[in-house]
């Protein structure tokens, strides 16, 4: 039940004198989580926090040429097909235990 008089949501039986307590259909959070949509492209401080770096580093990534971004807008944008490409292409495949 979530109260009413609350805009925050908060659930019910929390003090407000007037109880009038509706039921809300919460949506699941597999829904929540289909809804969101993965962006295209990156700004630099997106592209530091997916690559676990600074953004000193995207920005040098980008000057060796090993990132490229795109250059349709004036904001500096890196396709995620680029960051997915950076990583497949510098991480090792894993030896096998036996």
């Amino acid at each position: 039940m979530i109260c009413e008089f609350c805009e925050n949501g908060s659930v019910a039986n929390h003090g407000h004198k007037k109880t009038n307590m509706r039921n809300i259909q919460l949506p699941s959070p597999e829904t929540v989580k289909a809804a969101q949509v993965e962006p295209l492209l990156y700004d630099i401080d997106q592209t530091a926090a997916a690559l676990n770096c600074c953004t000193k580093s995207v920005r040098r990534l980008i000057q060796r040429g090993l990132l490229k971004p795109c250059s349709a807008l004036r904001k500096v944008l890196i396709p995620r097909k680029q960051i997915e490409d950076f990583i497949k292409a510098t991480c090792g495949t894993p030896k096998p235990f036996c």
